[in-house]
């Protein structure tokens, strides 16, 4: 809702001081009121001395849009906030308050940001920015990490008109995030295949071609099956190992598969992390065989045999892992991906290849 203010009210600045005399009753002077916000001014000690701030809200109100625009975001909020705190009864006050709620968003302080569309919401339940409110709150709690009430408002603007195409699939997008987060993965499955449906219904359409949303509800299908994945650690007895091996595999391939349907929508962002989450797969399955429970009765030279056959078996795993994290590297770098995506990729692949090499060959 960064509004446009006529720019010529910046002039406005001091002038409202400069109200001439109205004559007293009977000298025939005719008055004509103009209704205007009114000024504010504050003075505060500083070491330099004492400084005074004369603020005006249509002034502040352009200032602020003006930092928005340059996404001086911390500026952004300032400026609205005081037009919020100063003037509440200004007829800028609404928009003000929509604008700091998005620049606080996007400064990033989210918590902040969702007090501020609860606020306006409370304030202002029917305006016609209260459907994308409602999905800016969704946003602001998710990036919180308050999924409960990310899954309410991100529901509750679902049910609100118009809906556009771009919009649902935002909102299914963090749902599904969000449902995996709170270990919902029935559901998280629910929205993968809603945003998978509208992206193969619509694949034409160039907003589609590497659309962010579409990669995240896939990537997020694919960390789902490998939350699931990682639970499964091999215990005794062998009965149990021989099962829970069998799962765990088979959720591998599953969020194996998923990966690489995120790495085929060509959004190089989540192409990145699914790349990498790739590499991972291996090294998480190579870890667990490592780590599964022996035999208590194993004696420490037959325990020495076992863990030697052991790496022999898992390091087909440890090469796969390898070679997956190389492979994405190189072809995420072909696409401009920036270094900070890979997270610690480079540590994991260094300390792998020496792994690698200290394990016994075939």
């Amino acid at each position: 809702m960064i509004m446009p203010v006529n720019r010529k009210s910046v002039l406005l600045t001091l002038a409202v001081l400069a109200v001439a005399a109205l004559a007293g009753p009977g000298c025939g002077t005719s008055a004509r009121v103009i209704r205007m916000d009114p000024l504010r001014i504050e003075s505060q000690v500083t070491p330099e001395g004492v400084r005074v701030e004369v603020m005006d809200p249509e002034v502040l109100f352009i200032e602020g849009a003006q930092a928005f625009e340059a996404r001086k975001h911390r500026e952004a909020a300032r400026k609205f906030g005081l037009i919020v705190e100063r003037f509440p009864e200004s007829r800028l006050m609404k928009a003000a308050l929509y604008n700091r709620a998005l620049a606080l968003l996007a400064f990033p302080r989210p918590l902040d940001a969702a007090r501020d569309f609860e606020e306006y919401l409370r304030l202002f339940p029917d305006d016609n920015d209260a459907a994308d409110a409602w999905q800016k709150l969704g946003q602001a709690y998710s990036e919180s990490g308050e999924w409960e009430k990310a899954d309410a408002a991100l529901k509750r603007r679902l049910e609100l008109e118009p809906l556009i195409l771009m919009q649902e699939v935002e909102i299914r997008a963090r749902l599904t995030r969000g449902a995996r987060m709170l270990g919902r993965y029935e559901e998280t499955r629910n929205q993968v295949d809603k945003v998978k449906a509208l992206h193969d219904r619509y694949r034409t359409l160039p907003e589609m071609d590497g659309n962010y949303y579409v990669a995240m509800a896939s990537f997020e299908g694919a960390e789902a099956y490998r939350d699931l994945f990682g639970r499964i650690k091999f215990i005794l007895p062998v009965e149990r190992m021989e099962k829970d091996l069998i799962d765990k595999a088979t959720l591998f391939l599953k969020a194996q598969s998923e990966y690489l349907a995120t790495i085929r929508l060509r959004n190089t962002y989540w192409g990145v992390k699914a790349g990498v989450q790739v590499g991972r797969l291996y090294e998480e399955f190579f870890e667990d065989i490592m780590n599964a429970e022996v035999p208590p009765e194993l004696a420490p030279d037959e325990m020495e045999i076992y863990l030697g056959e052991l790496k022999k078996k898992t390091r087909p795993l440890v090469r796969k892992a390898v070679d997956a994290y190389e492979r994405n590297m190189a072809l995420a770098r072909m696409y401009g991906a920036k270094d900070e995506w890979f997270g610690d990729t480079h540590e994991r692949l260094g300390r792998l290849r020496k792994i690698l090499d200290a394990m016994p060959k075939e």
